[in-house]
């Protein structure tokens, strides 16, 4: 069996061999002699296979690939099937396969070669056609174009008019009512050219006889300008003799309180105000003059600015912002000759300007402005604008259409303008006259060329909102002093601002201290461990002042921080207590703490009790945080806290609630809730 084997693979070499002679003989037959040169072997070489890749036939290349393939196949099965024999006629075969198959092996990559130079050559054939059309393609465009450029040239010379066809003459049947004789000449004028021609002459015979009289109107209008001017001059004499009078009468004016001329100049200056702040002026005015004399209202700012911007104003049309659209200019919709770069490139730069403009025109605020001040007889001066009303903190345009105008622009959001515009409260809109939210019809006027809406100041609206705006800041003012008041007794260590109406609230004596008080920021609020579910839902936020209190008694050490908001009295203080005795104990770990915080944060209500509460509202809530940590100490460490307060229980229920809970009996017993 294995010298049967043996004979057949002999016999199938030699077959593989003859054929692999054949074909190399046949290409080599078909190939020109090529003479040997001396010099570079591997050039001569490559030029011999290029040559080689263009004579012979690609299809038989591809079945000589295959049949290599299938050889190589072949080859690699007997070889393992020899391998397993493990004999020395085997090992003998699978050298012989082995060289075979090398040789084979240099087959293919001659094929492979061959093949590159194939493709290579297709490649540059591909793309020499490529070129070509390209060269094609290009001479195309340059005829479209200068088609397109004769057919332009052809449009504007049908598209020529004559001045003469510039000029509107008077119909054909007035003509010859009005006309006289000589110009009209009815025999001579039956055609259409002669009938322009004399229709031109009437023309011209009347611009002349009204040139005339333009002439005579203008002569009459330099003689009255001329009496004008004479009794301006003759004002302006008179002008300094009556400041010479009011001069004198100064001193009078003062002995008797009357500021006449500094009245009088203010409601001058007004006039220059735009409508909005002029109703603001004349309400706010009004209600100094009827209800409180401790207001003034004082018109400042550059009055020779408002003068020129009020000229510059009536000397132009407005043109709204909202139809300001590139995409509507009807100079940017002109057509644009192709080769006009200069023209192009200045509609561009006028285009820019104009968007610039835009938006100088969007945050333009006016020079002039009015000033209210608001005394109490303390003469304090305390910023207290901010959330005058619910919900009103002035980071917002309380008109909805800003934000839309500002991106129209390209501009940022309406926050980062409010330190040069100014704070945009909603109650200063309606006391100038501005109410955004109106749905009368009358409050929405449709300007020129616009089709939105914008908003008018009306008196009606700052009239129902100065009185209740005055008594809001007056009432704000007065709780910021007492909130001043007992952060400066806290400052100094004094506990005792509370009103009298609260004191049965609290027990006589503390045993603990405050240690310091001082003002902390919102960055140092918001990394505290203590605050972060405050934090988290919003019950603080970085509008809030932030204090940092430390009480002490013994070992124990309380760090109270402390949030007053913007509205307070209306919204109480929230305290975050932490506690370091024996570890630190907090709400998220303490129960104790957590009730001590609601007792104060939660249960305030039952300190606003009695006339002017909110005056004392701060240093109640304190007072009653120390009782807390003096009940906390002495029921949870008697030992190291000796008891001075009266309980009857330290700890009641599952979670040993402490008795923090005040009952003005007797003396006054503590209790839980």
């Amino acid at each position: 069996m294995v010298k049967e084997s043996v004979n057949e693979r002999d016999a199938r070499e030699v077959t593989i061999k003859k054929r692999r002679k054949t074909s190399t003989s046949g290409a080599s037959s078909a190939l020109p002699a090529t003479k040997v040169v001396e010099g570079d072997v591997y050039k001569n070489v490559i030029d011999f296979e290029e040559a080689e890749a263009s004579l012979r036939d690609p299809d038989n290349d591809v079945l000589l690939f295959k049949n290599t393939c299938d050889e190589i196949r072949k080859s690699m099965y007997e070889i393992a099937e020899l391998k397993k024999k493990n004999t020395e006629q085997a090992l003998a075969e699978i050298a012989e396969k082995r060289i075979s198959t090398s040789l084979l092996f240099v087959f293919l990559k001659k094929l492979n070669r061959l093949e590159k130079f194939r493709t290579k050559r297709s490649r540059d054939i591909l793309n020499k056609e490529k070129q070509q059309v390209d060269s094609y393609h290009l001479q195309l465009q340059n005829l479209l174009y200068e088609i397109l450029h004769l057919k332009k040239e052809v449009t504007k010379c049908l598209e020529f008019k004559s001045k003469d066809e510039e000029i509107d003459l008077v119909p054909v049947e007035e003509f010859f009512r009005e006309a006289p004789q000589e110009i009209t000449r009815p025999d001579v004028t039956l055609t259409d050219h002669q009938l322009k021609l004399a229709r031109l002459e009437w023309e011209r015979l009347q611009r002349k006889q009204l040139a005339d009289q333009c002439e005579q109107l203008q002569k009459d209008k330099e003689k009255v300008a001329a009496e004008i001017q004479s009794k301006r001059e003759r004002m302006e004499n008179i002008t300094p003799h009556l400041s010479n009078i009011l001069e004198r009468t100064q001193p009078l004016q003062d002995y008797l309180g009357l500021p006449l001329d500094k009245v009088r100049k203010q409601h001058q200056v007004a006039y220059l105000l735009p409508r909005p702040l002029y109703i603001l002026y004349v309400q706010a005015d009004a209600y100094r003059e009827a209800c409180d004399k401790m207001m003034s209202v004082v018109v400042g700012g550059d009055e020779e600015e408002a003068v020129r911007l009020q000229h510059s104003q009536s000397s132009r049309s407005p043109v709204p912002l909202e139809n300001d659209d590139s995409e509507s200019d009807p100079e940017l919709e002109a057509p644009e000759d192709i080769g006009d770069r200069q023209k192009r490139h200045h509609r561009k730069m006028s285009r820019q300007d104009r968007l610039e403009e835009r938006k100088k025109k969007l945050l333009l605020s006016h020079p002039l402005h009015v000033e209210i001040h608001i005394k109490l007889p303390d003469n304090n001066n305390i910023n207290i604008l901010s959330e005058l009303f619910p919900g009103d903190d002035g980071k917002e345009s309380p008109n909805v259409a800003n934000p839309y105008q500002l991106a129209r622009v390209g501009l940022e959001h309406f926050t980062s303008y409010i330190p040069t515009l100014g704070i945009p409260y909603a109650w200063a809109q309606r006391l100038a006259g501005l109410d955004f939210m109106a749905s009368q019809p009358d409050v929405v006027a449709i300007t020129q060329g616009s089709s939105s809406g914008e908003v008018i100041a009306t008196p009606d609206v700052s009239q129902a909102s100065m009185e209740s705006v005055v008594k809001a800041i007056r009432h704000r003012l007065k709780a910021r002093l007492a909130l001043c008041r007992q952060l400066q007794a806290f400052e100094e260590g004094d506990l005792r601002p509370v009103l009298p109406a609260l004191r049965n609230m609290f027990a006589t004596k503390c045993a603990a201290e405050l240690a310091s008080w001082h003002i902390a920021t919102w960055e140092d609020y918001r990394v505290a461990g203590t605050t972060q579910k405050l934090v988290q839902a919003e019950a603080v936020s970085k509008a809030d002042n932030f204090y940092r209190a430390v009480i002490n008694r013994g070992t124990a050490r309380l760090i109270a921080l402390v949030a007053v908001k913007p509205d307070y009295p209306r919204s109480p203080a929230v305290f975050s207590l932490n506690l370091h005795w024996c570890g630190e104990h907090n709400s998220s770990n303490d129960d104790a703490i957590r009730d001590m915080e609601a007792e104060v944060n939660i249960h305030w209500k039952e300190l606003a009790k009695g006339h002017g509460w909110g005056q004392g509202l701060l240093a109640a809530q304190f007072r009653r945080l120390i009782s807390c940590l003096d009940i906390y100490l002495e029921a949870t460490a008697p030992n190291e806290f000796p008891r001075e307060k009266t309980f009857f229980k330290p700890f009641r229920g599952r979670n040993r609630a402490r008795p923090y809970k005040y009952l003005p009996i007797g003396c006054g017993i503590f209790s839980q809730r």
